[in-house]
């Protein structure tokens, strides 16, 4: 082997070594002996108490279903008594038949608007400029990809490029091809009337597509009076679904959320106080009133009935629930646990902050306790001057949460 060659791996080797070194000290420095710093920021806290249970309502379910249906309202959408909820189809032909009918149906609407605003060479320039612009968004909502209310924007934009097509067509073409439409429409309605079924709201409320089995157990009166055990009892009764449920209208505005928890709860609320239950998803946290309480039971736990007349399209999809309830609020100054030390010759609570290049001893009292910071707030004197005022602890402070041998004023490199 050429000597220039043992040169050339001994010092490639050199080099690793130092390397290697020099990743070992910094990852000493990083996890044994260097320091740590967080942010102080506001930040408020919650006291909760766990609760299990279900969503209450009054609920009439729609099962006039079948293989070939089709829903015409959204999930938690109003809808008055009467309102068409869904047809069902006795066949493909039939369902064909009758997206070829709303098309025809939308087709004549069409027509007849043209008509009735004649050939105004005004009118055909104003369609053109509402087609550049129509035109314009979609591009620029693709662009941000943002898709919402797609298929409405892209139907106004047909809509307008089929008015704009015919404002030039005379009036007696126009009529004739009115005709032709009406004359399409009449025979599919002929043909599709004996094979749709239209199901129509039975009340006023709000409509679900979800059937659970609860609806004709879990309901509003069975609350009356209720204990842990005869809401597990309710909830035991749940029906099998078949399936063949088109979905349910929710006709009270008020709903409930009856929950098991521990008789904890009875020293933080009682009946007609609020709470804030913490649902999980897109429901969130949602402000309820305490209906009631019931006593303890021989194992130390209670039901407790929550109501509210707010935001309930966005609970239709709920029912068993495991939430958080919280039952008090605190406002402070967000520190990790880590970071918050005891003066070992007075006991005071503080922290030290990062001073210029110095830790700084700073006193706190504590407000909340969390899972794993604390909230706290600067301990406040008689007379402070405008120097103390500035040393106390405020958000955006740098302090430390971990270093070895810290003391007020010592330098942190």
């Amino acid at each position: 082997m050429k000597p220039g060659k043992n040169v050339v791996r001994a010092i490639m080797l050199l080099l690793f070594l130092g390397a290697a070194a020099y990743f070992a000290v910094y990852a000493y420095h990083i996890f044994f002996g260097g320091y740590e710093t967080a942010t102080v920021y506001n930040y408020t806290g919650q006291s909760t108490l766990p609760a299990e249970g279900y969503l209450v309502r009054e609920e009439t379910v729609l099962s006039d279903g079948g293989s070939l249906e089709e829903i015409v309202v959204a999930e938690g959408e109003n809808v008055a008594l009467g309102d068409v909820v869904a047809r069902v189809y006795r066949s493909e032909n039939a369902l064909e038949q009758h997206r070829r009918l709303e098309a025809l149906e939308t087709e004549l609407e069409r027509l007849e608007y043209i008509r009735s605003r004649g050939t105004e060479e005004s009118d055909a320039m104003r369609l053109n400029g509402e087609i550049v612009t129509a035109m314009t968004d979609l591009k620029a909502s693709a662009a941000r990809q943002d898709f919402t209310n797609l298929d409405d924007r892209v139907e106004s934009l047909q809509d307008l490029i089929f008015r704009r097509d015919f404002t030039y067509s005379t009036s007696s073409t126009l009529s004739q091809q009115i005709d032709a439409v009406e004359e399409q429409i009449a025979e599919l309605r002929s043909a599709t009337e004996s094979a749709v079924s239209t199901v129509y709201s039975p009340a006023a409320g709000i409509f679900s597509g979800l059937v659970d089995g609860y609806e004709s157990c879990l309901t509003i009166d069975a609350l009356t009076d209720l204990t842990p055990v005869a809401l597990r009892e309710l909830a035991g009764n749940q029906t099998e679904v078949s399936g063949q449920e088109l979905g349910k209208v929710i006709t009270s505005f008020r709903w409930y959320y009856a929950a098991v928890m521990s008789q904890d709860v009875t020293k933080h609320l009682s009946s007609g106080d609020t709470a804030t239950v913490n649902f999980e998803g897109s429901t969130g946290a949602q402000k309820m009133t305490v209906q009631s309480i019931s006593a303890a039971d021989e194992n130390g736990k209670v039901a407790v009935v929550f109501v509210s007349n707010r935001n309930l399209s966005s609970t239709t999809l709920l029912r068993e629930q495991n939430v958080n309830v919280a039952y008090g609020t605190y406002e402070g100054l967000r520190i990790p646990a880590r970071a918050l030390r005891a003066d070992q010759q007075t006991g005071q609570l503080g922290v030290y902050r990062i001073s210029g290049a110095q830790a700084q001893w700073v006193p706190v009292e504590l407000i909340f306790t969390g899972s794993d910071y604390y909230l706290v707030r600067s301990v406040t004197e008689e007379n402070m001057s405008q120097l103390q005022e500035a040393e106390r602890l405020k958000p955006g402070d740098e302090v430390l949460v971990r270093g070895k041998n810290i003391y007020d004023g010592k330098v942190i490199k």
